[in-house]
């Protein structure tokens, strides 16, 4: 496929996305996320633009959640992105011919197909079944054009960016993104924080603007459970934290721009080179107060002489 050389919205397959799918250096959400929150090293040690590059290795959670979204967001390549593992191989169970096995995984890699296991698509079944009955969900909010890619040029540094939401809603500015989780509830909002869900909604605006020409309204996370019962919860980011994440998107492009032009892929420390000092939360203090004085009471109390414990000389000096 020839190099995107003009800003626009591509469908392209994900694997282009992810790689160098334009006539100059490239960066979307998860590599601005990277650079922002861990270190230009660790965005630099597997990108695609790194001719050393460590390839990551797929954890199972990250294959389950990219089959999903093939399956709930309806797209159309299902068969040929992924397959599932056969319960017998040669006539044998699964595990029974070791060779077998090595070689059909073989043939399947070759041709680009991620294996799934039988209980990965009944997840998934569960999940779709958990999100179709969801009224957000059958009111369309997942609804729109599936896994288009929104590339332009960042007018700064002159840099490609790329941003591909789950789906581009036909006729409102409101986006919404399909996550699976492990839970939903309150732990969603440390994830939200953790993940910087609050950066991919700003590039997604931010790509809104220069390829559609539009403002976008609103951004929702739909996040649905792994595991049975397969419950949904969808949140909506708040317009004010997406503003505050679009300056954080503006200094980890600014540092990536550096980098590429000093080749300089600085760690966390950057240039600190000396040890630094580290100063217990006050928090963590007062836990560890509490926790002196529960077990001192505990050898008191469970003592059955009076002899003094090593609390108390430390106590009295």
């Amino acid at each position: 496929m020839a190099k995107i050389s003009k800003p626009g919205i591509y469908h392209i397959p994900i694997e282009e996305y992810h790689g160098q799918c334009t006539d100059g250096p490239s960066i979307s959400s998860s590599g601005l996320r990277t650079i922002f929150t861990k270190s230009p090293a660790h965005y630099w040690c597997e990108s695609s633009l790194n001719p050393d590059r460590v390839e990551p290795e797929e954890k199972e959670a990250f294959v389950l959640g990219r089959a999903a979204h093939h399956l709930l967001l309806g797209e159309d390549d299902f068969s040929t992105s992924f397959i599932m593992r056969p319960e017998e191989i040669a006539g044998k169970a699964w595990h029974g011919n070791r060779n077998e096995c090595k070689a059909w995984l073989g043939t399947q890699a070759d041709a680009g197909r991620t294996v799934l296991k039988p209980d990965q698509l009944e997840q998934i079944r569960g999940m779709a079944r958990s999100l179709g009955a969801h009224p957000l969900v059958k009111a369309g909010i997942l609804n729109g054009q599936i896994e288009q890619s929104l590339i332009w040029k960042d007018k700064v540094t002159g840099l490609w960016l790329k941003a591909r939401p789950d789906a581009i809603p036909n006729d409102s500015g409101d986006f919404a993104d399909l996550k699976t989780s492990a839970s939903v509830g309150f732990d969603l909002d440390r994830d939200i924080s953790s993940y910087r869900y609050d950066m991919q909604a700003a590039l997604t605006k931010w790509g809104c603007k220069e390829v559609l020409g539009l403002e976008m309204e609103s951004f929702s996370l739909v996040f649905v459970e792994k595991k049975p019962p397969h419950c949904v919860d969808v949140i909506t980011l708040s317009k004010e934290d997406i503003a505050e994440a679009e300056k954080d998107l503006r200094i980890a492009m600014d540092t990536f721009a550096h980098c590429l032009e000093t080749g300089d892929w600085f760690g966390p420390s950057g240039t600190q080179n000396d040890a630094r000092w580290v100063h217990i939360s006050e928090w963590a203090r007062k836990q560890a107060e509490f926790r002196r004085d529960f077990l001192a009471r505990e050898i008191a109390n469970r003592s059955n002489d009076n002899k003094p414990t090593g609390a108390d000389y430390l106590a009295a000096g």
